[in-house]
């Protein structure tokens, strides 16, 4: 059987396009206007690639790549369907090779995701303490640099201790954590920022940049009370508390931060959203950072009772007006933490020596201009 039609070929060489006279028989023929012979496509090697809708477009392999003929007679595409036993083959196997990806990407997805969940954070409790000081410093510069714009400070300034009536009252706190960072013996300096905020709450970021809120200050009844709450967030300094948080909320970006040396990007941002919306550290991390703070507080000659008795009060205080950012909403269980305070404390819990005389606490208490009405 033999039918015939006319159709538009391409030769994959030029962008040319050619009128052309197709016979189907042994072959299918492709012949020139003038007769000429074109190309002759066994019906086996004839593939079906998609076209505009009601063209049957055709590719024949061991042809050039890019050759291709388009018919548009439906009585002569009908024939070439039936007479061309693969022509669907490139079909099938582009579909097959569509779902292998999409198999292949979901996978990944998956894979990506659980790792997330659970291999990063397995692994930032080992990479963490590895990591050089130098690297916490530069996520805690970054950080801060950043969370000065975030944090809903009520006042004009972030930062207290720069004016003239407020000097003393600076550095009678650089005192207190020169005299804190030394018992320490950490391989970085702690710097205290004292926050222009009414919000009692202290943070500590990578790197030892330690956040003291003015509203804290104005609560404490003791020189010890405050040095007790920064013993605390200095024993999250120690322990890399920031970075393995930093490690787990920013996982890969924190590693790219790392190979290109900024940490103003992604990272920056997820530690500062997991800062201020998380509940807490775990309760064995606070644990810790309180254990700690008894040790520094022995060590100094202070108090180590006076964080745990700072905490109940506040506790006891709390009314409905709570914000997101209060010590305790960050701090949880407080009276397991402050019977936890005391068992480790036994009886040697009396201070030898005060943090401060009491000159240099009232100073302290005008930090930021004292308290806002």
């Amino acid at each position: 059987m033999t039918a015939t039609g006319t159709g538009v070929y391409f030769d994959g060489q030029t962008s040319l396009r050619q009128d052309v006279h197709v016979a189907l028989g042994a072959d299918l023929a492709i012949r020139g206007t003038d007769g000429r012979r074109i190309a002759d496509w066994p019906f086996a090697d004839l593939r079906e690639v998609p076209g505009v809708p009601g063209q049957l477009r055709l590719t024949c392999e061991g042809s050039a790549p890019l050759a291709r003929l388009d018919l548009r007679d439906p009585a002569l595409a009908e024939h070439i369907r039936a007479w061309s036993p693969n022509l669907n083959t490139a079909h099938v196997a582009e579909a097959s090779v569509q779902r292998r990806v999409v198999l292949w990407s979901l996978a990944a997805v998956v894979s990506a995701a659980l790792f997330g969940v659970y291999g990063v954070p397995a692994l930032a409790d080992q990479i963490a303490p590895l990591l050089p000081w130098s690297v916490d410093q530069r996520m805690g510069a970054a950080v801060d640099r950043q969370i000065r714009y975030v944090l809903p400070i009520g006042g004009d300034r972030f930062e207290c201790g720069d004016r003239p009536e407020e000097k003393p009252g600076r550095a009678a706190l650089d005192a207190l954590a020169k005299r804190l960072s030394d018992a320490a013996g950490l391989p970085i300096p702690i710097r205290i920022v004292a926050v222009d905020s009414d919000i009692p709450n202290a943070l500590a970021l990578p790197g030892s940049p330690v956040y003291l809120f003015n509203g804290l200050i104005q609560a404490a009844q003791s020189p010890d009370e405050v040095a007790g709450v920064l013993a605390h967030e200095i024993g999250h300094v120690a322990h890399r508390d920031g970075s393995r948080r930093t490690l787990q909320a920013g996982g890969t970006s924190f590693l790219f931060g790392f190979v290109l040396g900024d940490f103003a990007g992604g990272t920056v941002a997820i530690f500062i959203a997991r800062t201020l919306s998380e509940a807490s550290y775990s309760r064995a991390v606070e644990s810790a950072a309180d254990a700690y703070a008894v040790a520094l507080m022995r060590k100094i000659g202070g108090d180590p009772k006076a964080l745990g008795g700072f905490l109940a009060r506040l506790d006891a205080e709390e009314d409905d007006k709570g914000s997101p950012l209060d010590y305790l909403a960050s701090h949880p269980a407080t009276a397991e933490r402050k019977r936890a305070i005391d068992v480790a404390v036994g009886d040697a819990g009396d201070a030898s020596s005060t943090m401060m005389d009491e000159a240099s606490f009232r100073a302290l208490k005008s930090i930021c201009g004292g308290s806002r009405p």
